[in-house]
């Protein structure tokens, strides 16, 4: 368990610079297809990632859940350390472009956000379940990127983003909690559905 929260971590710090390269970037086409190194680097190196490990759930023993929450927990140390450490550096000059981001995702409505947290994590598990399924080398790494670049240019929410997102914009309280916990849930439930549809209609499991 030590060893998952550790890469847990590594994976919230991977996806925190993928975050920044988004920031720093004006064309969102660019920002949404570097973002995707996040993701390239937690299934290169094995780090974990929460939205990716969701899809697993319906094919896993109950005690995979407390992993699940683990690596969760370890994903939010990564992604709110790395945010306030870049606060302290040159990048703070994105802090104000950060907040205006953050601001747009707190005017949201919590049934829209769930929603868009929802198809977030449909895209995250064709994302997952992709790499690992696919065996060609250029299609495994597509199936990161794509799913990864449309949820970014659509809008999702990606709880584990927006935690670093809120951190480097100082923008915690009560409604950015809240907000963070729909977003996990709704990540959770878009994460399950493919894989959860497919094991009840045909019995069908992803790996």
């Amino acid at each position: 368990m030590w060893s998952a929260f550790v890469k847990a971590i590594l994976g919230g710090i991977a996806i925190s610079i993928a975050g920044v390269v988004y920031l720093t970037l004006e064309n969102h086409i660019v920002g949404a297809f570097l973002f995707s190194l996040g993701l390239f680097t937690i299934y290169t190196f094995g780090l974990n990632l929460y939205t990716g490990k969701v899809c697993y759930i319906p094919n896993e023993k109950p005690r995979f859940l407390i992993l699940t929450g683990i690596i969760y927990l370890g994903n939010a140390v990564g992604t709110v350390g790395t945010g306030y450490l870049l606060r302290q550096t040159k990048l703070i000059k994105l802090a104000s472009h950060t907040a205006e981001i953050v601001s747009t995702k707190l005017s949201d409505t919590p049934f829209s956000t769930f929603v868009m947290a929802c198809l977030c994590g449909i895209l995250m598990c064709i994302a997952v379940i992709g790499f690992h399924t696919i065996k060609e080398g250029a299609g495994k790494y597509l199936a990161l990127i794509f799913p990864v670049m449309v949820f970014i240019l659509s809008g999702f929410e990606h709880s584990i983003a927006d935690m670093f997102y809120f951190s480097m914009a100082n923008a915690w309280g009560g409604k950015a909690l809240f907000y963070i916990v729909i977003i996990s849930l709704g990540n959770l439930i878009g994460g399950l559905l493919l894989p959860l549809v497919l094991k009840l209609t045909d019995g069908q499991e992803l790996h």
